[in-house]
């Protein structure tokens, strides 16, 4: 367990010792991992031991992750360094992973809904420890959220908290949107105040798409996307969820709501019966595999 804090939290030899050169840093990696709506993120190595690791490019007046305890949910922060006005980020890479988009269509685009569920149920349990450190992630999609092959049952975790933001209590916080609006909640593109309720409308967006292998609100632009959004202009053609349950379209429907306000929390939203935790407990899913081949050209 460790701490994130503001640069302006530090203290002046704290700060001075991590403005280290970049060539003390990792050595980058010949691929880009993916890229939000405030940096870019890269794979690496870690100089000293060769760490498979992944690093961000933030510029540091825009990070404000700010005191947040994270777990194994997340990757784990490994060290930071401040380079001119950018802030680079050096944080664990799962190794071996792909993020979800690759592994559904890994898997020939026909997960079952059983597995569609666990992979978002993980997904909610670690927003649901980000919550509880007020903080939200504000850029949760398939590129996002890596799938950790190392163990017999995949479990996830959330990469790129470049955007992610500690909520004040005394001050809201207007998020600037600058990425592709497809998984955006309403008030992200209205240039409204983010809550912890803008992370769990990206949820139902994901599950949406991992489900049907569609996107509800994805239109020929942005602008028109922001419009689908906006207008809660969507809908559960049976061509593409035939075969998925009346509960999980439950789910889906209580995470999109217009209303910030009547969206469940993560914690709420472990409490679906669709989402269940496993066993005797678990979901109600069908047991139809999905088709979700539409999946490549859709995000």
């Amino acid at each position: 367990m460790f701490f994130l804090s503001s640069l302006e939290s530090r203290n002046p030899p704290e700060a001075a010792q991590s403005e280290r050169s970049a060539d003390d840093g990792p050595v980058l990696d010949s691929s880009k991992l993916g890229e939000g709506g405030c940096g870019c993120v890269y794979a690496g190595y870690r100089r000293e031991d060769n760490l498979p690791v992944s690093f961000s490019h933030v510029l540091s007046h825009t990070y404000r992750h700010t005191q947040s305890t994270v777990r194994k949910s997340h990757v784990d922060l490994l060290d930071w360094y401040i380079v001119d006005e950018e802030l680079i980020l050096v944080l664990e890479r799962p190794m071996p992973a792909v993020d979800l988009s690759n592994y559904i269509e890994s898997k020939g685009g026909h997960l079952k809904e059983k597995e569609v569920a666990f992979f978002i149920r993980e997904t909610l349990e670690a927003l649901q420890h980000l919550h509880t450190c007020r903080v939200v992630h504000l850029d949760l999609k398939p590129e996002n959220i890596m799938v950790d092959l190392h163990s017999p049952t995949p479990g996830i975790k959330l990469i790129d908290l470049g955007d992610a933001v500690q909520l004040s209590a005394h001050r809201r916080y207007v998020h600037l949107l600058l990425g592709n609006p497809e998984f955006a909640a309403p008030e992200l593109i209205r240039g409204t105040p983010v809550s912890v309720a803008t992370d769990v409308w990206s949820v139902g967006v994901l599950a949406y798409v991992a489900l049907s292998g569609v996107s509800p609100f994805l239109d020929e632009s942005p602008e028109e996307t922001c419009v689908n959004i906006c207008r809660l202009d969507f809908c559960f053609p049976d061509e593409y969820f035939r075969d998925v349950s009346q509960a999980a379209r439950d789910f889906v429907s209580s995470a999109l709501q217009q209303d910030p306000r009547k969206r469940p929390s993560a914690t709420s939203c472990l409490q679906h019966p669709w989402v269940g935790r496993g066993g005797a407990h678990g979901g109600e899913y069908s047991k139809t595999p999905l088709d979700t081949t539409r999946l490549e050209i859709s995000i």
